[in-house]
């Protein structure tokens, strides 16, 4: 090639290969002066940039005569065909004549299947430039020509290793070119890239050289025509060749740019590409064109421009598509072997964790290997961000194979869809499960009923646990102003992510809610923010304020809120039934008598909760997962209080009790939310019943036994049954670590059943499920030989319950090759046993025949018996032969040492295209093959639940057995009692202790006490007097509260079938459970530390039962002196004359101790007399001793009879810290005080006896006392009540109870409408003890 001086080359013009290799075949030494380019010099680097990209041109600082002369001899040698493969293999950067710009800048390769390999983790994503490079071995791989990208702005990468058969000869040496990247040229000559070499080699052959006319460039990977001069580092540039021009001697390139300098221009020429290209994400607006923080704002939607669609290119349209639609999400973006963040999710990625931010794609981006992929997602989620997967649906070689015969060609992007959204409530995969118990993604709507004056709220819910595609539908009809069945719903659950409607309240709502009503009243009738909409009767008007705050202080501080638009995002009725319909979850015809029954009996006869589910279903379908979670059909029904067959805990009690989470210091009023949100994977807190109880060895086993913990038994006959199988257990200690060690190794088989129906599950995980269960059945088995006879009913039953799985096993073991899943994870199927593989492998056995043959008949005809097939990167079943054998002309050379050369015979290219074909049709036989071994695994999903829930029951009773071993000595076996028509209820522990500090290490020093409680078989108990209430009395610190909680957690042990922590234990079954301790206030709510008192007390006295067991500690403190004292007074008698439950009421008030314990002398009784005005009521304290001179007080924590002196809040003060001077002021002060209110009263007697001197003592005699005159006026009310309900058939008759139970007086309906609930056993049986 030569031109005039000064000229150059037009553009557009035609460009011969002739003139540019002729350049770099003219062995010349550099100049030594530096000459300033000329426009001639600038249109010849035109030229070569055409060719040569700025990636392949790899600039080295000592060039050997030898290397030079191996240029001339590639220059003129002839080759026939494509040039061999890349024998570079990439250590930093990607082949960016293949790669998009993925602005990744990481160390992979990847074939044409889409596979890389990752060489260097550690540095993924390091911006790159023409000074930088790094140690490291060979790569395993190769780029592929990913034809989706699109950006060619990258600087020249690292240095490439050479192929072990590429004649070293011909090329620059490695050292020599890692000089030269480094600065150091020395003055000597620069050597050219190996790319650069091959492709000169190839390029210089004639295509008219090919005998079947392909021409020869067309093999030469696509290059964009562009050299970037500012970060390509070229110190000299001289190229041997016989046919050199001049004007290259003069030639020189300027010195490289520094590292700053190239990132310099890099952003300069990013910024300048992209002015303006994404100006409109500086103001952002939903899809509806509503801004950030204005009402109605959609976080999940993103509008974007016309204009810039327009400007998109092909790999940003497919990007933005996705990321439009999930604005409030982070996108992982698959390419290749890694996962890419853009815009907005780089800046999170880069900001939160560090990550690299590069600007390689028109957008800035951050990303990380596939390889972490889950531990990001970890940290994402961790952050309380929302992550999509957007994933490659094929390989780059099945795009090809579905492009191929199309009309019209691709956007040459490889297809990628949204595969799933994560968020924090709805994972399943284990990788990122990071605690045993369930995680729920629950979905709630509020409506209302009756007329406008007494309006009552329902509530219906739905929620999921994905990890098991376990759903749960809840209706909960005509709650209390207080949401009680609400609050306990939530407690008990702890939902990650709620669902509710838009419009109500809530976060981001708008401000004019849909109330039209605010007025607060008593009873049912309408409350501030019930929902009087005309929507609020199906439930579209969205969540009332009263409920939103119940929901804020009830669920975790971590729990996400969604809200949905009504109707056309939160299905109604006719829209989740048609959804349901339409989407064939359970049957393809759409038949809704497949849905299962739990389903039909809400669209029957629950709208509310249907509408429930519509909306739970459609947030699942937005995050992909409706139909893997929904077709299982797992649907069940829950009741957050289950009052026919479990104790009642309701939420304030599971609070109070600490059973899954010690009293919580950080806000949060649900003890499981508290407890997960501290890191505790498993809610497992110490000092808590539930750490106690949880020596399951199972994960399912542990979940169900949570779900014990927040309902124990009721009916003594299933408390006795599993206190026998606890006790088998205990006895047979050989028999238990067994049984322990067998569970122990077991994977979590509920959640792996789930992810087999979606197909999710890993092969590995696959293969442990079916060990585990082949284990499980094998134990099953021997316990049935072994036990089957002696052991307890419980544990009969539940081995005869074990469905049979050995033949099932056995069929799907034999199904594909067992040792080969093991150690390589790959599901291969024996012959015969899939016909979709048999036929590809049949395929591929015909094209291994041919390759055999062929290579025979080249042998033959060349006549060289050492011809083999030689596999070269992606190039397979080359023709190796010795370089003196002559090949016809149509033999393309693929790649050469100096002792042999490979080539492709024309029918053996096409030959391997097939073979390439096929092998990929193979690798998606068998994915196809994995799953359908799940799809006919899983049609035996009911019956390997059975299994599980067998063995989960086995693990709960083996951990109950466990606790009980561990309280220490004493324990026992509690006696439950079976109900033989009393109305009240009974208790009796001997020498009971706390339950959780039973096994601390203080565990000896803990002081016992006796409990009686109530009537056993209508015969009195040991204490004698058939007390169903302890007013109890005594110092701050003295054990009151402890005794309490040992009190009601000793009740909880006993039903729910473990040991108690007692000499001796005898109950009678308690049907709820009610705790008033504490003092906490609720700032969300609006609610004082008194009106929490008072609501917790009216759900109390509006619930309670004969057989329920209360506990009240220090009601009425949260006001004034007076009025807390009257409040509890009036509490205190109501419960004992009304009610006539079980339980203790612990009190510092002194009068009121006077007030009800007085004997007729004016007295205040003794522990001696025992002489009470309350007959159901016996007072007790906790004894201390007192040292008043040094302010000093010693805890006894014994309990006894009588009333507490005082509460000795002095000497509290004193051993707390206060400064005695003030402690002994106090005290003169509260002595003076004392003093005064004495003489006030006596002084209020006198003025009164004068008032009543006129009536004569006589009389005065005959009048009852001011209590029993109440409790007469009471029953004459009752009885009023009794008889107009009588009157309208409205009275309940029992018939729904599983036992015989009393109901309230006129009924459970017309008392709750009434607003009282009283027992006329108990109404009768007082009057009559108070006037005997």
């Amino acid at each position: 090639m030569s031109q005039p001086k000064g000229s150059s080359t037009p553009k557009g013009a035609a460009r011969t290969q002739t003139s540019i290799f002729s350049f770099f075949s003219t062995p010349k030494k550099p100049s030594a002066t530096v000459a300033k380019p000329t426009a001639s010099q600038d249109a010849l680097l035109d030229e070569i940039g055409a060719i040569i990209d700025d990636n392949d041109l790899i600039v080295a600082s000592e060039q050997n005569e030898a290397e030079s002369a191996a240029s001339k001899s590639l220059a003129s040698t002839p080759s026939v065909g494509r040039s061999r493969n890349r024998s570079l293999k990439r250590k930093a950067s990607p082949d960016l004549d293949d790669q998009q710009g993925d602005g990744s800048g990481s160390d992979t390769t990847e074939d044409d299947n889409g596979a890389e390999d990752d060489n260097d983790a550690d540095d993924d994503y390091a911006p790159i430039t023409a000074s930088t490079t790094r140690p490291g071995g060979r790569g395993r791989g190769r780029v592929v020509d990913d034809s989706d990208d699109d950006d060619d702005d990258y600087d020249v990468g690292d240095i490439e290793d050479l192929d072990d058969d590429m004649d070293a000869s011909a090329l620059p040496s490695r050292q020599a070119m890692q000089r030269s990247l480094r600065g150091g040229n020395g003055g000597r000559r620069s050597g050219v890239s190996t790319p650069t070499l091959k492709r000169m080699k190839s390029s210089a052959v004639s295509s008219a050289a090919s005998s079947d006319g392909i021409p020869l460039m067309s093999m030469l990977p696509p290059t964009t025509p562009t050299l970037a001069r500012t970060t390509t580092s070229l110190s000299a540039l001289s190229m041997a060749s016989s046919g050199s021009t001049p004007l290259m001697q003069k030639m020189q390139i300027q010195a490289p740019p520094t590292a700053d300098e190239a990132k310099r221009a890099r952003a300069a020429k990013f910024a300048k590409k992209n002015d303006g290209r994404y100006a409109w994400l500086e103001d952002v607006r939903d899809a509806q064109g509503v801004r950030p923080g204005e009402p109605g704002y959609d976080k999940r939607s993103l509008l974007i421009p016309r204009s810039a669609w327009n400007e998109f290119s092909p790999f940003e349209r497919q990007y933005w598509e996705i990321k439009g639609k999930h604005w409030d999400t982070v996108v992982f973006f698959k390419k290749g072997k890694f996962y890419e963040l853009y815009e907005n999710d780089a800046t999170i990625g880069h900001q939160e964790f560090d990550l690299k931010m590069t600007d390689r794609v028109n957008m800035r981006m951050a990303g990380v290997p596939e390889s972490s992929f889950d531990h990001w997602v970890a940290q994402f989620l961790a952050k309380g961000y929302k992550v999509a997967r957007v994933d490659q649906m094929e390989s780059k070689l099945a795009k090809d194979m579905r492009e191929r015969g199309a009309a019209k060609k691709g956007d040459g992007l490889v297809s990628r869809e949204l595969t799933g959204i994560l968020t924090a409530g709805t994972l399943v995969d284990p990788s990122l499960l990071t605690q045993d118990l369930a995680t729920y993604c629950l979905a709630i709507v509020e409506g209302t009923s009756g007329s406008n004056a007494m309006l009552s709220t329902s509530f219906g819910v739905a929620f999921v646990d994905t990890s098991t595609a376990q759903f749960s539908l809840c209706t909960i009809k005509d709650d209390d102003t207080d949401r009680s069945a609400l609050e306990t719903l939530l407690v008990q659950i702890n939902p990650r992510e709620v669902i509710y409607v838009r419009g109500g309240a809530g976060p981001g709502q708008r401000t004019a809610l849909a109330l039209s009503s605010c007025n607060l009243t008593r009873g049912s009738t309408l409350e501030e923010g019930a929902l009087t909409s005309p929507e609020a009767w199906d439930g579209m008007a969205g969540i009332s304020r009263l409920t939103w705050r119940v929901l804020k202080n009830t669920c975790g501080p971590n729990t996400d809120w969604i809200s949905m638009a009504p109707r056309k995002e939160f299905w109604d009725v006719p829209t989740t039934k048609q959804e349901l319909d339409d989407a064939g979850y359970f049957a393809s015809n759409g038949d809704c008598c497949a849905w299962p029954e739990i389903l039909q009996q809400a669209a029957a006869s629950d709208p509310l909760t249907l509408t429930a589910v519509g909306g739970l279903l459609s947030y699942l379908r937005t995050l992909k997962l409706d139909k893997d979670l929904a077709s299982l059909g797992n649907f069940s029904t829950y009741s957050p209080l289950q009052r026919s067959s479990a104790l009642v805990l309701d939420g304030p009690t599971i609070s109070n009790l600490d059973l899954f989470s010690v009293s919580s210091e950080d806000g949060c009023s649900n003890p499981i939310a508290a407890a997960v949100s501290r890191g505790n994977s498993s809610a497992n807190v110490e000092g808590t019943l539930f750490a106690l109880l949880n020596h399951s060895r199972t994960s399912f086993g542990r979940r169900l036994l949570s779900r014990w913990v927040c309902h124990p038994l009721r009916h003594a006959a299933a408390i006795n049954a599993r206190l026998d199988a606890v006790e088998f257990f205990m006895s047979d200690s050989e028999l238990a670590e067994s049984v322990s060690t067998t569970l122990r190794a077991l994977p979590d088989l509920e959640r792996g059943l789930s992810r087999i129906h979606s197909g999710r599950c890993k092969v590995p995980d696959f293969i442990a499920m079916l060990d585990g269960l082949r284990a499980v059945t094998t134990m099953v088995s021997q316990l049935s030989q072994m036990y089957e006879a002696e052991a307890p009913v419980r544990i009969q039953t539940l081995l005869r319950a074990f469905p049979p799985l050995d033949e099932l096993l056995a069929e799907f073991s034999s199904a594909y090759d067992s040792k080969l899943a093991s150690t390589e994870g790959l599901l291969l199927p024996f012959a015969g046993s899939d016909e979709p593989y048999d036929k590809v492998l049949a395929s591929i056995a015909d094209l291994d025949a041919w390759f055999d043959q062929h290579l025979a008949d080249n042998r033959k005809r060349l006549g060289c018996a050492s011809i083999v097939y030689k596999n070269m990167g992606k190039e397979h079943y080359q023709l190796e032969m010795p370089a003196t054998i002559k090949v016809p002309s149509n033999y393309f050379r693929l790649s050469a040492t100096k002792a042999v050369n490979r080539y492709w015979s024309p029918e053996l290219r096409g030959k391997v295209q097939e073979h390439a074909e096929a092998m990929e049709t193979k690798s998606m036989v068998l994915n196809g093959y994995q799953q359908r071994l799940y799809a006919r695994f899983d049609r035996h999903y009911g019956l390997l639940m059975k299994a599980v829930a067998v063995v989960a029951e086995l693990d709960c009773l083996l951990a109950l057995s466990v606790a009980s071993g561990s309280l220490g000595s004493p324990a026992t076996r509690p006696t439950i009692l079976e109900r033989n028509g009393d109305a009240g209820g009974y208790i009796e522990f001997r020498q009971l202790r706390h339950a959780c500090v039973a096994i601390s290490g203080s565990a000896t020093d803990f002081v016992a006490n006796d409990i009686v409680l109530g009537r056993q078989h209508g015969t009195v108990g040991q204490d004698n007097d058939a007390a169903s209430m302890i007013l109890l009395t005594g110092p701050n610190m003295g054990g009151k509260s402890t005794l309490l909680r040992q009190l009601c957690l000793g009740i909880i042990l006993a039903q729910l079938g473990c040991y108690v922590p007692a000499e001796s234990a005898t109950i009678l079954p308690v049907d709820r459970l009610f705790t008033r301790i504490g003092a906490r206030d609720n700032l969300l709510a609006g609610r004082s530390t008194f009106m929490v008192e008072m609501a917790e007390t009216s759900t109390i006295l509006r619930y309670a039962t004969p057989r329920s067991l209360v506990v009240l500690d220090e009601l009425g403190r949260g006001t004034s002196t007076h009025d807390g004292e009257a409040v509890a007074y009036g509490v205190l008698h109501g419960l004992c004359s009304r009610l006539g439950c079980l339980g203790f009421f612990s009190t510092h008030y002194g009068l009121l101790a006077e007030s009800l314990l007085r004997a007729s002398d004016g007295r205040l009784t003794s522990a001696g007399d025992g002489m009470t005005v309350e007959p159901h009521l016996r007072p007790m304290h906790m004894a201390c001793a007192v040292n008043e001179d040094e302010h000093r007080v010693t805890f006894l924590y014994r309990l006894q009879q009588g009333v507490a002196s005082k509460s000795h809040g002095m000497n509290v003060a004193a051993m707390a810290g206060v400064p005695i001077p003030i402690v002994q002021h106090a005290s003169a002060v509260a002595a003076q005080f004392e003093l005064r209110l004495k003489q006030k009263q006596q002084t209020k007697t006198l003025t009164q006896a004068d008032a009543i001197a006129c009536a004569s003592s006589a009389d005065n005699a005959h009048l009852a006392p001011l209590s029993v005159q109440s409790d007469f006026a009471n029953l004459l009310r009752m009885a009023a009540l009794q008889l107009a309900c009588t009157e309208t058939n409205d009275c309940d008759d029992g018939s729904g109870s599983t036992e015989a139970e009393e109901e309230p007086v006129g009924g459970t309906q017309s008392a709750k409408r009434a607003n009282e609930n009283q027992y006329w056993s108990c109404i009768v049986d007082h009057l009559r003890r108070s006037m005997a």
